[in-house]
């Protein structure tokens, strides 16, 4: 019993060096074909000055990539590299605008039996005429000022600036804008801006998109300029005369209170606003009227209401 189970073991042994030498024949010798899948293979396009010389642009989906099932030696692929494998498209053909579907051209610097797959077979690409236009520069400011303090209107260095590229992306195009953040300032503004895109329903197109890939501008940023002015808040005091005895009346003002803001020096001179001069007289019994206010030089009110609402009552 005992010779029979140590006959058997070693039986068991020599089995298993037989199956292991002839795993390192077939692969040192026989070496058998494989398929080698590689993925994420970038499609690059050939002859791309050669449209743009003829105006025209490639509009084309940079995500869309290659995969591959490659057939050949075990030895010679199985340690392929997707960097090492170029997918191609040709453009040479290329002589007007559309959507065209051009074939991939794959180039293996390794010695292999054949392709068996390749996913797309065809690049989907669209040609755009490339064009030249103008488009308005607007400001857009973010932020708040400092406590107590107003900024004025921002105004750009420049007021149109060019803009080329694909026709498409450029009819997308409604403006160019420059973003000023105010970031708490307390004292006139001054700052270089780089432009960004905004869209045909007045939204900023993200910087990622792919448009400032294919558009240009003449320029790439703009000076940006805001007067920032201190602010306080002054009573409304009507100047009003009449015939009789003012002491008649009862005059009330809504509001009687305004913000206004100035340069400093002209704001610390101004303690209340008078309206113009209006007679009493001139109100029939108990009436309102709208009365403008009189701003001193350099005077500016923060809300733009340059009225105030006058209630005269005759006493007893």
């Amino acid at each position: 019993m005992r010779d029979f189970f140590l006959k058997d073991s070693v039986l068991k042994v020599l089995s298993f060096v037989i199956a292991l030498l002839l795993w390192f024949y077939i692969i040192a010798v026989v070496d058998p074909s494989v398929d080698v899948t590689v993925k994420d293979i970038p499609i690059r396009y050939t002859n791309e000055d050669l449209i743009k010389s003829k105006g025209l642009c490639l509009i084309s989906d940079e995500k869309t990539t290659v995969e591959l099932k490659i057939r050949g030696s075990r030895k010679r692929i199985a340690n392929i590299e997707e960097n090492n494998i170029y997918a191609t498209v040709d453009l040479a053909t290329i002589s007007k605008t559309g959507t065209f579907s051009l074939p991939i051209a794959i180039s293996i610097p390794y010695e292999y039996d054949e392709i068996v797959s390749k996913k797309p077979y065809n690049a989907e690409i669209f040609i755009d005429k490339v064009v030249e236009a103008e488009r308005e520069v607007k400001v857009f400011t973010v932020g708040s000022t400092a406590n107590n303090y107003i900024a004025g209107t921002a105004t750009s260095s420049v007021s149109f600036v060019k803009v080329k590229g694909p026709q498409t992306m450029i009819e997308n195009i409604s403006s160019v804008g420059a973003e000023l953040n105010f970031d708490g300032r307390a004292a006139d503004i001054k700052d270089t801006e780089k432009l960004f895109f905004i869209d045909e329903n007045g939204k900023r197109i993200a910087d990622d998109e792919k448009i400032y890939d294919l558009v240009t501008t003449n320029i790439e940023t703009v000076d940006v300029e805001c007067r920032v002015y201190k602010q306080k808040t002054v009573p409304v005091t009507l100047d009003y005369k009449a015939s009789g005895d003012i002491d008649e009346y009862k005059v009330s003002v809504q509001p009687a209170n305004v913000t206004i803001y100035a340069e400093n020096e002209i704001l610390e001179t101004v303690e209340e606003l008078l309206t113009y001069a209006v007679n009493l007289d001139d109100i029939s019994g108990n009436g309102v009227m709208s009365v403008k206010i009189k701003l001193p030089e350099g005077v500016f009110l923060r809300d733009g209401v340059d009225t105030v609402n006058v209630k005269v009552e005759k006493r007893g």
